[in-house]
């Protein structure tokens, strides 16, 4: 694992404002994966974006860990129909 890939855990809620076990959470709920490096969990640098985002909603909006989970949920099948949708007008496109 290279260390300049993740940050820990610490740091980044430190510098959010939330306690770990709120991203600790999230990794329960399968919302981003978490390493373990000399006993310190580490976020993986990708993931950040998404925590930033389930930080607003949790802080901003008040929306508990399990709000937060059916809203990651919904917002992927959104997108799953969104390209569905994209690809079927590409279709519709060619017929035409």
């Amino acid at each position: 694992m290279k260390k300049e890939n993740y940050i820990s855990i610490k740091t980044f809620c430190e510098r959010h404002g939330v306690g770990e076990s709120f991203v600790y959470s999230m990794h329960e709920y399968e919302i981003l994966q978490l390493e373990h490096k000399d006993d310190e969990g580490m976020l993986h640098l990708e993931d950040l974006p998404l925590l930033e985002k389930m930080v607003r909603l949790y802080n901003e909006l008040d929306i508990n860990p399990e709000g937060i989970q059916a809203i990651y949920h919904l917002l992927g099948q959104v997108e799953s129909l969104q390209q569905e949708v994209a690809a079927l007008k590409k279709k519709l496109n060619a017929l035409e």
